[in-house]
Formats: C-alpha cells, structure tokens, sequence
C-alpha cells in the first residue's frame, strides 16, 4: 500500500523547479516578488522582536507595505541588473576577480544603495523628508560599517559559489535576517530618543 501524500522532499523539488521556471521566463519579476515577500516577512519579525514605538505591540502595516514595496519596486530590479552589470563588468575569470567583485559590491554599490534604502523606507513609513534625513543622518554610518563587516563575507559567498540565477534569492534570504535587524536596531534608537 503506498502512501499517495507527497513527500517533503518532492514538495521541495517541485517548488524550486517552479521557482527556475518563473526565473527563465520572467525573472526580474520572480525576484521582485520573492524580495517583496521576504522583505515584509522581516520587517513582521522585527515589529514582533521589537515593536514600534506607539504601536502598543500592534503591526504597523504600513511598515510592513513600505519594506514590500521597496523590495517589489526597488530592491528586487535593481539587484537583478546589478548582478548582471557586474558579471560583465568584471567576469569571473581567476581567484582576483572574486576579490574585484566583492570590493566593487562593497564600496561601489553598497553606500550609495543603504542611503537610499534607509530614506525610501522611511519615506513610504509616512515620517516624511525631514525627519527621513534625520534617521539616515543618525544610523547610515553605523549601519555602513555593520553591512560592510557582515555583507562582505556573505557577498564573497554569494557572487563566488551561488549561480548567477539565485544569487537574489541568497541574498534576500540572509536578508530576511539583515533586515530583521536593521529594523529592531532602528526601533529601538527610536524608542531611545
């Protein structure tokens, strides 16, 4: 007699089999969908850890749209033509080209896109241009150099072994944990002040 519920694993293959197919066909898209939903899930992780300040505990949902939306809109399309910039700005060619990536990553791509999300976040947040400046004015520094000590490894990682395809998906998946504490550290400045 066989069991007629599907496995675990088979489950796992059908779905990441879908998830290459959705990259062939569409894969900016496919990302920025897979960036959306993992972006919101962090930042649902991050109000339960550390709730905003006047929430009384609730979600902010308009917290959670703001990291969605970015990570639909920006986050997902961005990275996918930059990892594609990148391969062909410098391709894999020796051992020194993984080194050319990262730093290129790092202190080309890395600052200017942390400004942007930070003051687009706070943006779609709803606390408006001033007060914007003023949060990317107190944690850009501090957050630049957490990212650069965290990120470099993980981009190492990343841009030498994942395939090109799923790179987004690597990332956005450490993400999930990035961004999770992105937004219990902000919080709780926020809360501090």
């Amino acid at each position: 007699m066989s069991n007629s519920k599907p496995s675990r694993e088979n489950l796992l293959d059908k779905v990441l089999r879908e998830y290459s197919s959705l990259l062939q066909r569409r894969p900016v898209l496919t990302k920025s969908i897979s960036s959306a939903s993992i972006s919101a899930i962090g930042n649902l992780f991050s109000q339960y850890l550390a709730p905003q300040p006047g929430s009384q505990g609730r979600i902010v949902w308009r917290s959670t749209f703001a990291y969605a939306f970015f990570g639909l809109v920006v986050n997902g399309p961005v990275i996918h033509h930059f990892y594609t910039y990148l391969d062909k700005v410098v391709p894999k060619k020796d051992n020194t080209s993984a080194i050319k990536r990262v730093l290129f990553d790092r202190f080309v791509f890395a600052p200017p896109y942390l400004l942007v999300y930070l003051y687009v976040i706070s943006l779609l947040e709803g606390h408006g241009t001033a007060r914007a400046k003023q949060k990317v004015k107190d944690v850009y520094w501090m957050l630049l150099k957490l990212n650069w000590k965290v990120w470099t490894f993980v981009q190492y990682f990343n841009l030498t072994y994942i395939p090109a395809k799923y790179r987004l998906l690597f990332g956005n998946l450490v993400a999930l944990i990035w961004t999770t504490y992105i937004s219990v550290k902000r919080n709780k400045m926020l809360v501090s002040k």
